[in-house]
């Protein structure tokens, strides 16, 4: 679908209500929509929302966005799935720490600290984000999928968002994950788990997932928007 020249993805699916989504890093625009709806109808949904729509893609693409990070002021970095702008503020040694203020992720650090400490800093705070995510989480698909992990942890992976082992139940969470939105982390969480119950890949594996998560591959999809 095109509107204003602007082309726009449309998905139609089992659900009630429509949703828009603008994604990264170029602004690209997608809208999932019932089975049932018209083009028409779609088309003026998205016009509703033009303002909104317009300043998000101009947002999105105002960022510039790095492969390598430097941590510093004005950098783009994400968090929930959202674009911050990170300020670096100078703080002793005892007051090393981060926290978001409105669009802006601030991290306190010493003077004269290195990329890689406030690296540290920065991912010694996404970590205590992520982790009451994940503990929520695992509780509600251990529930769900009548299994139940031994073990599990947060670790900085460069080649998986997670892994799990059948034999040893154990399970482990990239991350990387607290940047992305918790329905993300959400599938990540189910199909690790789902390893508990078959180990492969295969048919099996797909329809325990689209039993109890039906969106699963267009989250998969959200999710690997951007690599790793």
């Amino acid at each position: 679908m095109e509107i204003n020249g602007l082309s726009i993805s449309v998905e139609y699916k089992p659900i009630k209500n429509m949703h828009l989504a603008v994604y990264p890093p170029d602004g690209r625009v997608h809208v999932s929509a019932p089975e049932s709806y018209s083009e028409e109808r779609i088309r003026l949904y998205v016009l509703q929302k033009w303002v909104w729509l317009t300043e998000k893609r101009e947002k999105l693409q105002s960022f510039n966005l790095q492969p390598e990070r430097q941590f510093i002021s004005g950098e783009a970095h994400f968090f929930k799935g959202q674009l911050y702008r990170l300020r670096v503020i100078l703080t002793d040694a005892s007051s090393m720490h981060a926290e978001t203020s409105g669009d802006y992720i601030l991290l306190y650090d010493h003077p004269g600290a290195t990329r890689e400490h406030k690296a540290m800093v920065l991912n010694e705070w996404y970590r205590d984000q992520l982790k009451p995510v994940l503990t929520k989480l695992i509780e509600k698909w251990e529930k769900i999928l009548e299994v139940q992990l031994a073990e599990w942890e947060i670790r900085d992976m460069d080649s998986s968002w997670g892994t799990c082992s059948k034999a040893k139940k154990k399970a482990l969470f990239n991350l990387q994950l607290a940047k992305k939105p918790t329905k993300c982390i959400e599938y990540v969480v189910a199909h690790e788990l789902t390893h508990l119950i078959e180990q492969k890949h295969n048919d099996r594996f797909k329809r325990i997932l689209d039993t109890y998560l039906p969106d699963w591959e267009s989250i998969r999809k959200e999710l690997n928007e951007f690599p790793l």
